[in-house]
């Protein structure tokens, strides 16, 4: 890839061992960064290296993770792919290397290592997770990630971490002088039409068999794998007859294909329908259909338990109420804001009882509704990216 030597603006290069598809909080970074004059490209998964390609208005510059083609393992192919992309970078000669998460991350450092520290870009951390318990690792692999990411995380010029919780454990875990930055992930304003959404409403409801009936709506949105609570969600369904869900968003098949089977099992077919994932800036139209938001995902690691996810802020913008994990990060907000209200997630009594306090009590149910508006005046990207563009500001200035 052919790079201007003698370009004045600053280069920052995104880093994204993935497809780039659903990148929004990485989007609203690379805004921010072209806010303040520099240029923008970014370095993703595709089936062939060396394509590039737009993809939301951005360069998107495609790295193949099989280097040595399907007939070798992926393990080696992978350990390979790490030192191919490496290249790539030190060709692409950034001033800036921001890494989704670590391996990216490592991948922007090697790139760099051996050069004369005058001469390196600077290496930006941005940690979508809990990245020492981000999925199951096992204890050796704990240890080898902590070790890792404290390593690279004292050669970068500062850390994204998604909440305070996470950025002050990261802080004590490694031992960190400088705090890490706190950029959440939180949607921009969305100007939201209610008459738009009570149309969506409509259609919902005219989906479900026998269609008529105004059913109390619950609303699962966002990727559609295991630990997200979904099932929990179906088995609601069908204890409590005055409810109906949406579950909207892709995922695997075989694991889509098994929740269906669960909704017929238990014969509730006639009130739960699946929905394909829908563009983000259309996604407000149907979360603001839902009578209520469910996050019910379990605490399955310290990742899960201290997680502030997407879905939750883009309810609070879409103006609809949550039912949400007692975990601290979420509890935080509802406790601040009364947007909404938590449960022990995997106490299905538990969860009926919020949703029926809610379904039961319109007055109850329009001060939380309310306060719902009230949070998405604050809780927007427009406040939010204020504490990101310092950070920036001072590293490209």
């Amino acid at each position: 890839m052919k790079q201007n030597r003698k370009r004045k603006r600053k280069l920052v290069l995104k880093i994204a061992a993935n497809t780039w598809e659903n990148a929004s909080r990485d989007i609203r970074e690379l805004s921010v960064v072209q806010e303040l004059g520099a240029d923008v490209l970014v370095m993703a998964k595709g089936d062939k290296s060396g394509i590039q390609e737009k993809v939301r208005g951005f360069s998107v510059y495609r790295m193949s993770t099989r280097p040595l083609g399907k007939y070798f393992p992926k393990g080696i192919n992978r350990i390979v792919s790490v030192f191919t992309w490496a290249y790539q970078v030190k060709k692409i000669k950034p001033d800036v290397i921001s890494g989704h998460n670590l391996v990216p991350l490592f991948i922007g450092w090697l790139s760099f290592c051996f050069q004369k520290e005058k001469n390196r870009p600077k290496l930006v951390y941005d940690s979508h997770e809990f990245t020492i318990y981000d999925g199951e690792k096992t204890r050796l692999q704990m240890f080898f990630t902590k070790c890792l990411e404290g390593f690279l995380i004292r050669k970068c010029a500062f850390t994204i971490e998604v909440n305070d919780l996470i950025a002050d454990e990261v802080q004590r875990i490694h031992k960190l002088n400088i705090r890490p930055v706190v950029v959440r992930n939180i949607p921009e304003k969305w100007e939201v039409d209610p008459v738009v959404c009570q149309e969506v409403r409509k259609q919902i409801m005219s989906s479900f068999e026998g269609g008529g009936k105004e059913y109390f709506l619950l609303m699962y949105h966002g990727g559609v794998m295991p630990d997200r609570g979904i099932e929990r969600l179906i088995y609601l369904v069908s204890i409590n007859p005055e409810l109906a869900a949406i579950i909207l968003g892709d995922g695997e098949e075989p694991y889509i294909k098994s929740l269906k089977k669960r909704v017929q099992k238990l014969l509730v077919s006639d009130r739960i329908c699946f929905y394909r994932a829908v563009p983000q800036t259309e996604l407000w139209k149907y979360v603001g259909a839902a009578d209520l938001g469910m996050i019910l995902a379990s605490s399955i690691n310290r990742n899960y338990l201290y997680s502030l996810p997407n879905k939750f802020f883009e309810n609070i913008q879409s103006e609809t109420p949550v039912v949400c994990p007692n975990y601290p990060a979420m509890k935080q907000i509802i406790k601040h804001f009364g947007n909404g209200v938590v449960c022990n997630p995997i106490k299905l009594s538990e969860i009926n009882h919020c949703v029926e306090q809610l379904r039961t009590n319109p007055k109850l149910y329009q001060k939380y509704k309310t306060n719902t508006k009230i949070a998405k005046e604050i809780l927007c990207w427009e406040n939010e990216k204020k504490i990101l563009k310092k950070a920036y500001a001072e590293l490209l200035g």
